[in-house]
């Protein structure tokens, strides 16, 4: 497919056009440097051309560990790309960085464009004579702040790509707590390093995609910052993280929750769980890290979490291990599952209902509760009955469990709405 990945030196503006480009703040924007540390993907569609467009870290060449980690990422976006946009800082003028990245991308298949940023009062020879030193395909001048000049770059880019149709797949969100795990589990599925790991809880930033394709099925992979309570979100970076996860948990079709099996159940994996089943997001929760259980201690570490989680005891509850790929593949079959049984009808459920109101029929002054229809679609239940009144939320999670055990609904949150109706066969 037609791909651009978007490389440069750290704090030259690159996720600010990645943005533009998306029109939407996708990537993490900050005015500190080195922001992206992983590779983020965005994908658009123009005149019938759709491009995956590739947000990378910041290169530098030293030793630093994560600086390597940073150039691995950008290495894999470097092979997948058709053109590559080298971008540079218009204001700070051509640095030895920039041209030891120029001399790096050289090497590489596709279309090498070299664009300087910064250029907010427009195009400017003396900047382009400086920058003429690094050859490579083609120069621009722009500025990703204002938009000066993106539309031109844009443009240029389609034209040299043909037309398609965006794929479209089933979008897994990975979530929960800094430091359960979620980059490893990525990898352990995508079978390379796809984000950044490091001995560190919080090392991921960003929302970050990964696609691949699964039984002849597609599949986003969405890897996310680690969530933490609202009132521990010490800079804008972690806000701004937090938010590209709840947006996470609202796109996706399911998402895994990772809750690290060598800990204690804590009030924020409860929390998470319910951001997802009040964004009505399919769920299965994943004791992540469960080859450091001993294997004598694995059914009572289930049972604990059982026990501590049985107010969502219709989510499906799995162990898996990134290092033995213990329930990897199981994670992502279940998934599937779950996210194709969604649309299913169950000309059944009336009947459901109606044997659970009249085996338990809701707190009334009045007698005769009647049922007149029903509809359902996904996870979501309209109930047209004559005292509508009467099914307060302890009866609602009765019909619920009621619902849960006619259909088997695993993973799958239910919504009830009870409106006033009447007996259309009179």
């Amino acid at each position: 497919m037609n791909t651009v990945a978007i490389v440069g030196r750290p704090n030259v503006g690159k996720s600010t056009l990645f943005n533009q480009f998306l029109r939407e703040r996708r990537s993490i924007v900050d005015k500190k440097p080195g922001v992206t540390r992983d590779r983020v993907y965005g994908v658009i569609e123009r005149n019938r051309k759709p491009v995956i467009l590739i947000d990378t870290g910041g290169l530098k060449f030293s030793g630093n560990e994560i600086e390597k980690q940073i150039r691995k990422q950008v290495d894999f976006a470097l092979e997948e790309a058709d053109v590559i946009l080298l971008m540079v800082d218009g204001k700070e003028g051509l640095t030895s960085l920039d041209e030891e990245i120029s001399d790096y991308i050289r090497k590489k298949k596709g279309l090498k464009v070299i664009v300087i940023n910064k250029m907010d009062r427009g195009r400017d020879w003396k900047v382009s004579s400086e920058f003429s030193r690094v050859k490579l395909d083609k120069t621009f001048q722009i500025s990703s702040k204002t938009g000066f000049g993106v539309k031109h770059l844009l443009d240029w880019i389609l034209s040299s790509f043909e037309e398609g149709e965006i794929v479209k797949g089933t979008t897994i969100g990975v979530i929960g707590r800094v430091n359960t795990g979620k980059s490893s589990f990525v990898n352990a599925v995508m079978g390379y390093d796809r984000a950044i790991i490091k001995e560190e809880p919080g090392t991921t930033r960003d929302s970050i995609n990964s696609y691949l394709e699964y039984n002849g099925e597609t599949i986003v992979l969405v890897d996310t910052a680690g969530l933490k309570k609202k009132s521990r979100l010490r800079s804008s970076l972690e806000y701004y993280s937090f938010l590209r996860t709840i947006r996470s948990i609202e796109e996706a079709d399911i998402v895994l929750v990772l809750i690290d099996s060598t800990g204690k159940v804590t009030l924020q994996d409860k929390r998470i769980i319910n951001w997802a089943i009040k964004r009505e997001t399919l769920i299965i929760i994943l004791l992540s890290k469960f080859d450091l259980v001993p294997s004598n201690k694995e059914k009572a570490v289930i049972d604990y979490y059982k026990k501590n989680l049985s107010f969502v005891d219709w989510i499906p509850m799995l162990p898996v291990s990134s290092i033995t790929m213990r329930g990897v593949e199981d994670s992502l079959k279940f998934a599937l599952k779950i996210v194709n049984s969604l649309n299913e009808k169950h000309p059944e459920l009336k009947e459901i209902i109606r044997n659970a109101v009249t085996r338990r029929p809701p707190p009334s002054r009045r007698k005769g509760v009647r049922i007149y229809s029903v509809k359902q679609e996904r996870g979501r239940i309209w109930i047209r009955t004559n005292q509508p009144e009467c099914f307060d939320d302890k009866y609602r999670r009765y019909l619920k469990n009621s619902i849960r055990q006619g259909l088997k609904f695993k993973g799958i949150p239910i919504s009830l709405k009870v409106k006033k109706g009447v007996d259309k066969c009179g």
